[in-house]
């Protein structure tokens, strides 16, 4: 069931109406209920595979709770279910890519080939994954307590607003919070629907707009050649933070309207004035978790530097794997790496520039001039994020500033329009959001947010492309 269709416009508030007309001691097991309903909705039989992970680490969790001081079996327990969870994720996300590998192999030696059955990859494993793995990983390590109650725990994970797409939430924040008596309150609605709202606005007037573009490049990137290629690239850029942005806006919005407050999952990451500082802002529930359950653990930065370097690269490497069973994957993690990297080690270089120019006394066009070359790398680790191939992501690198052109009358003219126009109002609105003056005033005034929800739902109404709807995250 997809935020953006009629199902979903049906299906919620008819589940806020029940839920809160509900006695609170049914409530709990009414969410679950619904929540199962809506990952049903997409291919019935994986509820299966999410109530398998669920049974593993409710159980898992109490286990090593229960033995606590008999260290060997708390530790056994512990990398069971971890690889049990893990094992679950390489089977249906990576086993193709693993047979295309050994096949590889087994032609340079030789041997037969390895036939891998096609698997079709159940919605959001990933995410109900690593949630559920965290919550696993922070029992273990004493930083909450082991759920008692199986309703409770399940409703952990499959609480729907995230459940396919994040935020990828931590026991501590969601469980407890799960547990309280709720209300519908009105603030929670006008807040809440303002979110959806917004969301929706990004994801089917800008996202999918811009996706006629960029999936036409992509899917044709020998047919492309300079400045298509550029633009093909940035409106990919704009196209994947709308699209999972505005779905993270719809989740955190869905659940505020039930009084439950979801982490923070975007913060205007476009605007960074470094990459590091990208990945504080971007896909927020995912970064801190590799840099909680992978990074950190590594030594994070608190070893040597090139002990430092190892570990940005395995966990942004990592961090690429997770995001698809494709090579061109772990290659756009290890770019974003080596920008960290590269910006570390050239710091005394940055910093001699900036005597040498006095530029850092212009603080507005230092700062501007930060913001650009940071979005300008970032776009471009893109290229192989979406390239099909590394033949295409290395076409594209080598023709994107030569000059050819490619056919464009296959866009509708509207189309090209709202690609011009639309992403520029969107990142000036992102831009005002930023200044507390202007939130003042749109808080303020009610005129000023009754005529920007108006022009907001009928932008929806009248530019929302239909046609192309399902969120990107979804195939991770």
């Amino acid at each position: 069931m997809l935020f953006n269709s009629i199902h979903f416009i049906i299906f919620f508030p008819a589940v806020i109406i029940i839920y809160f007309l509900l006695p609170v001691r049914f409530r709990r097991y009414f969410l679950l209920a619904a929540s199962c309903y809506f990952y049903m909705s997409f291919i019935p039989k994986y509820i299966i595979i999410l109530a398998f992970t669920t049974c593993i680490d409710y159980s898992g969790a109490r286990l090593i709770e229960h033995y606590e001081n008999r260290t060997n079996i708390k530790k056994a327990v512990f990398i069971i279910s971890l690889c049990l969870n893990i094992g679950l994720l390489v089977f249906f996300k990576y086993l193709g890519m693993l047979g295309d590998i050994i096949n590889i192999f087994g032609h340079a030696v030789r041997l037969g080939t390895v036939v891998v059955p096609e698997i079709v990859l159940p919605i959001g494993i990933s995410f109900h994954t690593f949630q559920s793995m965290g919550y696993l990983i922070d029992v273990y390590m004493k930083r909450q307590k082991a759920v008692p109650s199986f309703i409770d725990f399940s409703l952990f994970l499959m609480y729907f607003p995230q459940l396919v797409a994040g935020p990828i939430e931590r026991g501590p924040n969601l469980l407890a919070q799960l547990q309280k008596e709720h209300y519908l309150i009105p603030g929670n609605i006008t807040i809440g629907g303002r979110l959806m709202l917004w969301g929706m606005f990004k994801k089917v007037v800008v996202a999918d707009n811009l996706s006629l573009i960029a999936d036409l490049v992509f899917k044709n990137v020998h047919s492309f050649g300079g400045i298509w290629l550029i633009v093909g690239v940035l409106c990919f850029t704009v196209q994947i933070y709308c699209d999972f942005s505005g779905y993270s806006d719809i989740a955190i919005g869905c659940a505020k309207v039930m009084d439950i407050d979801l982490m923070t999952n975007f913060d205007t990451p476009y605007f960074s004035g470094s990459v590091s500082e990208f990945w504080r802002r971007w896909h927020i529930s995912l970064s801190t978790w590799f840099r909680d359950y992978i990074y950190i653990p590594l030594g994070g930065n608190r070893v040597s530097k090139p002990r430092w370097c190892f570990n940005q690269l395995v966990t942004f490497g990592i961090s690429g794997i997770w995001h698809g069973a494709n090579l061109t994957y772990a290659a756009w993690g290890l770019l974003n790496g080596l920008y960290i990297i590269a910006a570390r080690l050239l710091k005394p270089v940055r910093e001699f520039f900036k005597k040498l120019t006095h530029i850092d006394r212009l603080e507005l066009l230092s700062s501007w001039l930060s913001i650009i070359l940071t979005f300008s790398l970032i776009s471009f680790s893109w290229i192989f994020f979406r390239a099909e191939s590394f033949s295409d992501a290395f076409y594209v690198v080598k023709n994107i500033f030569g000059n050819t052109l490619g056919n464009f009358d296959l866009i509708p003219e509207l189309r090209i329009y709202i690609c011009r126009i639309v992403p520029f109002v969107l990142f000036g609105i992102e831009l005002c959001i930023k200044s507390s003056r202007a939130k003042e005033l749109f808080y303020h005034s009610q005129l000023l947010r009754m005529t920007s929800y108006i022009m907001c739902l009928v932008s929806i109404v009248l530019f929302g492309a239909y046609d192309n709807n399902a969120f990107i995250y979804f195939q991770f």
